[in-house]
């Protein structure tokens, strides 16, 4: 019984990180949809307004916060099958 309430935050979790992604694209699209070559190239800092610039570094950390996260589970999994094995 105690399995279904670790799987749920689990969901939960994944489900909420889904949906910053799913945010962060969609508004992006935005960009896209009025991209101007005489602003500069594609997707630099030059060419983008503060909002978009805004996103695009939120979207990075993101990224990097759920490395960090996907690494800290990886270890504490790790050092419960070597505490198992000893």
């Amino acid at each position: 019984m105690k399995l279904i309430p670790i799987i749920l935050k689990i969901g939960l979790f994944l489900f909420l990180d889904l949906l910053v992604f799913i945010f962060c694209g969609v508004f992006m699209m935005g960009y896209d949809d009025f991209y101007n070559e005489s602003q500069g190239e594609y997707f630099s800092f030059s060419s983008m307004e503060i909002q978009y610039k805004v996103v695009w570094i939120f979207y990075n950390f993101w990224i990097v916060l759920n490395c960090f996260l996907l690494l800290y589970f990886l270890f504490r999994v790790f050092n419960k099958s070597i505490l198992k094995l000893k």
